[in-house]
């Protein structure tokens, strides 16, 4: 049986019901159509940062990951994609955002595709996500789907059966779902290409090219196998 493609949502809202959390929702249940065009089978968790606040701050404070804070990061260590959608305070993230983040642990975040949206009451905060926000998923080596979205309080006024098929949130939810669904089949079909050893690693057995020190026949990586000594270079070697 094949494996379900496991997305988490994290929704930084601080009320309910929360703009934030229906940002959430949208992006999540767009992405779950477009995998499951593709023939996938999807598991999506969505996760209300403020239930957990008490938990983020005792993890900052004690640098423990308690009981259930434990099973959120776990979640993600194991996601196949991140969405994270935050409110705009102040010209940034929310402080509940932001602390969630600095209680975990960098790593789990490398190369984790990650879907960005963010929320405020006005269209003036909506460079947010490039300023404040993008440069923080980038700082932790994410893979970040080019397009983010942001909603204003106005984007949700849509109640009437067709009607948010004309508005700019519904189409930006779509592309944004779709980038990410291309980016986790590229990765897939990177993954199924690339030979594994019983370590894990790439294969060194003829079946792909070793890159790595042994190739380099110098002990470098094969980044620095051209590398030529300064004494070499002035003629006293």
């Amino acid at each position: 049986m094949t494996e379900p493609i496991r997305i988490v949502a994290l929704a930084a809202g601080l009320s309910t019901p929360s703009s934030t959390r229906m940002l959430a929702d949208q992006l999540s249940r767009a992405a779950r159509l477009e995998l499951e065009r593709t023939g996938a089978v999807v598991d999506v968790q969505t996760v209300e940062l403020r239930e957990l606040a008490h938990d983020i701050t005792d993890a900052m404070l004690t640098r423990f990951t308690g009981e259930r804070l434990g099973v959120v990061v776990e979640s993600i260590r194991t996601a196949d994609a991140v969405i994270a959608v935050t409110p705009v305070f102040n010209v940034g993230p929310s402080g509940l955002f932001k602390s969630f983040f600095d209680a975990m642990d960098i790593e789990i975040w490398k190369d984790k595709p990650v879907l960005l949206g963010a929320t405020a009451g006005t269209p003036r905060h909506s460079l947010a996500i490039d300023y404040a926000i993008r440069p923080m998923f980038a700082y932790l080596k994410s893979q970040i789907v080019p397009t983010s979205v942001f909603a204003a309080a106005a984007d949700f006024g849509a109640d009437t059966e067709g009607q948010a098929d004309a508005l700019p949130l519904s189409s930006r939810i779509r592309r944004s779902a779709a980038e990410l669904v291309t980016m986790l089949r590229t990765a897939g079909a990177a993954a199924e290409a690339t030979p594994r050893s019983s370590t894990g690693a790439p294969a060194t057995d003829g079946s792909q090219p070793d890159t790595g020190a042994e190739a380099s026949g110098n002990g470098l990586d094969a980044e620095f196998a051209d590398f030529v000594p300064m004494g070499k270079l002035l003629g006293r070697d």
